[in-house]
């Protein structure tokens, strides 16, 4: 078939090709780190020259807030996967986690710019704020339709709930990499969140 032309393909063509290189990006920040990742790198990754990734992105700093966004926008994309139940999605957490823990650059990437975009003019403040109080507040309605099919028990502080689940996860990595990786984290989330379904569980089953 032949290739788009016009100003919609040269459209898609500019959007596979952003793709492309933070895919590229995404690899390399997951396996050598942000620090020690030069543009020219990925560039060379992406099969592009270094003007063509300029073309996209202005600077690195530009290319790391659009990385962090494109890793968010696959976590969405792997939740909607997970079915109603919560014990499936506390379940679904510690298995993408798991696969994430393989890319420890992105780990660290995503806790250290999490942390500066507290900041209120850190570039990535605002998406930083969303994207944390979305998680919660999309927890916090999975843990309510939880109640409400009785699979957990009714009048539960869903809001705190939710809200202690983000930070406890947040802590955890902070402390794995803090430890310089020396505890096996997995473990200790499951155990959190084993504990966790316990309390709240109609059946009081855990994981």
């Amino acid at each position: 078939m032949a290739t788009p032309r016009g100003p919609r393909g040269g459209y898609t063509a500019g959007r596979a090709r952003r793709t492309q290189i933070l895919e590229a990006a995404l690899l390399r920040f997951g396996q050598d780190g942000y620090r020690k990742t030069s543009l020219a790198r990925i560039a060379r990754d992406a099969e592009i020259t270094d003007a063509g990734l300029l073309h996209h992105f202005r600077d690195k700093q530009q290319l790391l807030l659009a990385v962090v966004e494109h890793w968010h926008d696959r976590m969405d994309t792997q939740w909607q996967r997970v079915s109603e139940s919560v014990r499936d999605a506390f379940r679904c957490h510690v298995e993408d986690t798991a696969e994430t823990l393989t890319m420890p650059g992105m780990v660290e990437l995503a806790v250290v710019v999490s942390a500066e975009a507290t900041a209120p003019d850190h570039p990535a403040h605002d998406f930083f704020a969303h994207w944390q109080e979305k998680g919660v507040k999309e927890l916090a309605e999975r843990l309510r339709a939880g109640s409400h099919n009785g699979e957990l028990l009714p009048d539960l502080d869903h809001d705190g709930i939710a809200r202690e689940c983000v930070a406890v996860d947040a802590g955890l990595r902070q402390q794995w990499l803090a430890s310089g990786r020396s505890f096996d984290l997995i473990p200790v989330m499951h155990a959190h969140l084993d504990r966790l379904m316990r309390s709240i569980s109609a059946d009081g089953q855990g994981l």
